[in-house]
């Protein structure tokens, strides 16, 4: 699997690449120079999630991320309620797209994936990744994306390097990953795992939302706090 600008099967979006190959529709997710992804990055995760849904060559859905970094952050478009509002909306169409999407999804952390950035892997039914990525949650971090239930899997969620079962399910060698990850999603992916995604998206749907709802009320609380 070789990222290149020629491969890009669907064009127009700003924030992602989106393309198929051999049955895997990758998503890569382009951030800017420190890591940060904005809210129309979701937007256009949601609209590549959609094609790949509806189009009967793609088996599965791979996230991966550019520039060695996978995504270490995300901000909404300003530091108004409204600009919060619209990011959690997005969140919002951006989890209802890959707990009903009826393919298996899998991250490839070729980079760091750090808060909201872990999130966006924590949403998939299987994390590889490269043994130099840094991955967990900051200790401050507030989850915006569920990541606080997702990431109930795993035992350790500190900011630290790629462990099996510890932070993310496979680790290989960063030189080799985007292969080794392509032959392993080849050789693994299956409907079990979208019944097990359903099933845990089941369980926690209600929790995402009231976790939501109370980090935009914490949101509007630290502003107001700020503007006095």
């Amino acid at each position: 699997m070789v990222i290149r600008m020629d491969n890009i099967r669907v064009r127009g979006y700003r924030d992602i690449s989106f393309w198929q190959e051999d049955g895997i529709g990758l998503i890569v997710i382009k951030s800017d120079v420190n890591g940060i992804i904005s809210r129309n990055c979701l937007d256009e995760m949601v609209s590549a999630l959609g094609l790949a849904s509806m189009d009967p060559n793609v088996k599965c859905v791979a996230f991966t991320g550019i520039n060695k970094v996978f995504a270490k952050g995300m901000k909404p478009d300003g530091d108004d309620g409204r600009s919060l509002y619209e990011l959690m909306q997005s969140s919002s169409s951006f989890l209802s797209m890959v707990y009903s999407l009826p393919k298996p999804i899998f991250s490839i952390l070729n980079g760091d994936a750090t808060n909201e950035g872990y999130e966006i892997a924590l949403s998939s039914d299987l994390i590889i990744s490269a043994e130099d990525a840094n991955v967990g949650f900051n200790q401050e971090y507030q989850t915006i994306l569920g990541g606080s239930f997702t990431a109930a899997r795993f035992p350790l969620l500190a900011i630290s390097k790629a462990q099996e079962a510890k932070n993310v399910d496979i680790v290989f060698k960063a030189d080799s990953l985007l292969e080794d990850a392509k032959n392993y999603i080849l050789k693994n992916f299956g409907n079990r795992m979208v019944q097990a995604r359903r099933q845990k998206m089941y369980d926690i749907s209600n929790k995402i939302l009231l976790e939501k709802v109370w980090a935009y009320e914490t949101y509007l609380m630290r502003s107001t706090e700020r503007s006095r």
